[in-house]
């Protein structure tokens, strides 16, 4: 909506709107799967990085995608073939993200 302002001008207005969405059984019970998944890979990822520091050596995002491809090819973790590649992906890039130091002169840095 666009309407003229005080002294000639034009202004618009945007509208926000707010959606609820509503899974149903099916959609709710894969919604939690996949998030029991992503949990599970987060935290492993968690120790496993924390496994690697005590060692003195590194392990990134690249590596762990590499190790998480051949994990699902194993038969006790077949499971994880349950998500889309993409969505455990994503999961270990938050990991990456999250645990990286907070550049200087970011709000909070006191």
């Amino acid at each position: 909506m666009a309407w003229e302002a005080p002294g000639g001008g034009v202004s618009r207005v945007l509208a926000g709107r707010r959606y609820r969405l509503e899974f149903d059984l099916g959609q709710r019970l894969f919604a939690e799967r996949l998030g029991g998944i992503c949990r599970s890979v987060w935290n492993t990822g968690l120790e496993q990085r924390r496994a690697y520091r005590r060692r003195g050596a590194f392990i990134g995002y690249v590596e762990q995608c590499r190790q998480l491809a051949e994990a699902k090819k194993d038969p006790d973790c077949a499971w994880l073939a349950e998500a889309p590649a993409q969505v455990i992906q994503q999961t270990l890039k938050g990991l990456e993200e999250g645990i990286q130091p907070a550049p200087a002169g970011r709000p909070g840095d006191g």
